[in-house]
């Protein structure tokens, strides 16, 4: 159970995105990570560790008569799924652009990471609804069969999202991880639930348990399809604040103005950056593309922009909020 804890936090912690003042925890984060060129075996081992589970839970359920662990098994069915999407995208995501998808396909990942969390909403509701069937008429479970098949889903589980730290920062993975974290805590839960049952024969903790852990993976699922939903309607990344960015381009000696600022993400670890800069009309050439240069520099280090495109202008070119200069 330790070991779901921590992975938990590591989800959690792990976002794509910090300000300055998170460089520290940042540069902790970094030290565990681990190469992409590893992840693509540890997600299909992950995927034959979670069909083991899926297999031995609904047989354990059904002979438990146990809707919480069938729910269990169920979640399970979710992250077999979740994992061979995650797989799938992670090689999609790696194919070169193209004249038709000039950006190759970056955001594969944040496509995957949508389906995978919606999976387990409509799986959680499903639970839900039996959950509440059984609440009104609760009925004999075998709490000793329960502690023995969540009990092996849960240290299976926290196997296979061990096998996937080290890669919080790609959203995909992370829906991943999260489904695979959720499950061994869902099992933690199933597993008290069993031991109440067994001892005390408190059937009617099985359906309870079942809602909760349903209200849970429900509310994460919610926060991810957020995440998601903020790449892909291009809104400025979580942990980036446009007024600070704007700040820090004027802070530049050459910089008179600034405008047209926009900020997104490609992915969940691409920031992209574009903006119009004003400088002095005395600049020459090169001293104008040193400034961009410094620029760029700086919003690297200091924001983690990937991509930065600045059109620089001269006092008097453009007025206002609006440019007519493309």
């Amino acid at each position: 159970m330790f070991v779901c804890i921590k992975l938990v936090f590591d989800v959690g912690c792990r976002q794509p995105h910090r300000m300055p003042c998170t460089r520290k925890l940042e540069k902790m984060a970094q030290s565990h990570h681990i190469p992409d060129g590893q992840l693509g075996p540890k997600l299909l081992a992950s995927i034959a560790i979670n069909i083991v589970i899926l297999t031995a839970q609904l047989i354990g359920g059904m002979l438990a008569g146990s809707i919480a662990l069938i729910a269990d098994a169920l979640h399970n069915l979710t992250d077999v799924a979740a994992l061979c999407m995650s797989y799938g995208a992670l090689r999609v995501s790696r194919r070169p652009a193209s004249p038709r998808y000039t950006f190759a396909f970056q955001r594969a990942e944040v496509l995957a990471a949508v389906l995978n969390a919606t999976s387990l909403i409509a799986v959680s509701a499903f639970v839900a609804v039996e959950a509440l069937r059984r609440l009104s008429s609760p009925e004999p479970v075998a709490g000793g069969l329960v502690m023995a098949f969540a009990a092996f889903g849960m240290i299976a589980n926290a196997a296979a999202a061990w096998l996937l730290r080290g890669h919080g920062s790609n959203l995909n993975i992370r829906s991943a991880v999260l489904h695979l974290v959720s499950d061994s805590v869902a099992s933690f839960g199933v597993l008290i639930a069993g031991a109440l049952i067994h001892w005390f024969g408190w059937f009617v903790v099985d359906p309870i348990v079942s809602l909760l852990l349903a209200a849970w993976m429900i509310r994460e699922s919610v926060g991810l399809l957020r995440t998601a939903a903020n790449i892909l309607m291009q809104g400025v990344p979580d942990g980036v604040e446009l007024a600070l960015v704007e700040s820090a381009i004027r802070e530049h000696p050459l910089v008179e103005d600034v405008h047209d600022l926009h900020v997104w993400a490609m992915t969940s670890s691409n920031i992209v950056l574009s903006a119009h800069v004003v400088l002095p009309c005395e600049l020459g050439e090169p001293e104008r593309l040193e400034t961009v240069k410094q620029l760029k520099s700086m919003l690297h280090d200091r924001f983690e922009v990937e991509h930065a495109t600045m059109e620089t202008e001269t006092t008097g070119v453009c007025t206002g909020m609006s440019c007519d200069k493309e």
